[in-house]
């Protein structure tokens, strides 16, 4: 690995996205974690990992490692203050302000890497792309192939490189990450997004499917990877690949990340025509048990859709209701906007649910292969108008 020279500790801090979103060193996470309660970059590891998951679920722990962390905070840098008053903007439901301020820091601290890795983060969260590219291509700049975690870098901004068209240069890049370290997970999600950003679908699947020693490593990174490798087995044909990692991959899906890529799977089978069985019970009992609505509007449309196609109407009335009593902003309305079309949809209602569908898909966050999965939810519905859909939209 890139940075097999240095300590555990000093390692993990410098290596913190892959350490902590992965589980690439596991080993070293759990020094992390276990030890260093008087070292504060040790704290913001633990912070981040919260931060990173983009789950309200993950709030109270954060609440507590700020609470632990506070005492340390005036013999910080100005970095590590920073990093303590983004995670509070996290935590009080402010990712717009957490995401400035982790830019702000990594603009000013280009090599804090575990910075970089939060703001690309945090605008992913909110749906402006371009700004998941730009954070990552500023700090690149300032890197060079030397430098601890180079190659987490490269595959940061190959993948903001594939969310804004580039698929030639992110695939470019990747395949750097790659060469200078083959187990890389971040790489090898930032290959797939490049790949098929350029159309290149079997090429994609193909890589994918040869390459499982090299990017299974045994963190949450592993079930989105085989994610990607069934959306392409399934854009090539192989249906019953894509079932098959469903079931194996997914099926048992015991966060709410997880339960969005088994969501997002089985709704494109079932667009597909392939038969889904009752895998969507278990599935929206999945999503009860490690969900909370109103955080993160792409949680709450597939929560959505697994409800409504397993048949839950009384969870699908409850989120709609949970997500109405939200503040509005213009996330929250596209989020309403798409599971009206949802309910819509399940209810036979093609038109209405096209309406509501073009409205919202503008303001939905997610990756641009994330977001596909609500443009063939259109398409679908524009089928099922009989043409009332066009019409309406060239009227």
């Amino acid at each position: 690995m890139a940075m097999s020279s240095t300590k555990p500790f000093e390692r993990a801090v410098a290596y913190a996205p892959a350490t902590l979103a992965y589980l690439r060193a596991t080993d070293e996470r759990r020094v992390v974690e276990a030890s260093h309660t008087d070292s504060l970059d040790a704290w913001i590891l633990k912070l981040a990992k919260h931060v990173a998951a983009k789950d309200a679920k993950a709030l109270p722990a954060l609440a507590t490692a700020l609470k632990a962390a506070a005492p340390l905070e005036q013999q910080g840098t100005a970095a590590q203050r920073g990093h303590l008053a983004a995670a509070r903007a996290w935590l009080a439901r402010e990712p717009l302000q957490a995401a400035r301020i982790y830019t702000h820091i990594a603009e000013s601290a280009p090599h804090d890497l575990l910075a970089v890795r939060l703001a690309q983060s945090g605008w992913y969260f909110l749906g402006q792309r371009a700004r998941v590219r730009l954070v990552a291509e500023r700090a690149l700049h300032q890197w060079s192939q030397s430098d601890p975690g180079y190659d987490v870098l490269l595959a940061m901004t190959a993948f903001g490189r594939a969310e804004n068209g580039d698929g030639r240069g992110a695939t470019a890049l990747a395949q750097r990450a790659l060469r200078i370290e083959a187990r890389s997970p971040y790489a090898w999600h930032a290959l797939a997004h490049g790949l098929i950003t350029e159309g290149r679908t079997v090429t994609a699947h193909r890589a994918l499917a040869d390459s499982q020693s090299l990017w299974r490593i045994g963190g949450r990174m592993d079930a989105h990877i085989a994610w990607h490798q069934a959306v392409y087995a399934l854009k090539i044909g192989r249906s019953s690949e894509a079932v098959a990692l469903f079931d194996r991959e997914l099926a048992s899906a015991n966060d709410a990340s997880t339960c969005a890529d088994a969501t997002d799977l089985l709704w494109r089978l079932e667009l597909a025509g392939a038969a889904t069985g009752l895998r969507w019970h278990a599935l929206a009992a999945a999503w009860s048990r490690h969900f909370t609505p109103g955080f993160w509007g792409f949680l709450d449309v597939l929560a959505g859709i697994a409800f409504e196609r397993a048949g839950r109407s009384a969870d699908a009335k409850a989120l709609r209701k949970a997500i109405s009593e939200t503040q509005a902003t213009e996330s929250t309305a596209a989020t309403r906007q798409a599971l009206a079309a949802i309910d819509a949809f399940t209810q036979g209602d093609h038109a209405r649910a096209c309406g509501q569908l073009r409205a919202a898909l503008p303001l939905l966050g997610g990756s641009v292969p994330q977001r596909e999965l609500l443009e063939l939810t259109l398409a679908a519905a524009e089928q099922g108008s009989g043409g009332e859909c066009l019409v309406a939209a060239a009227a």
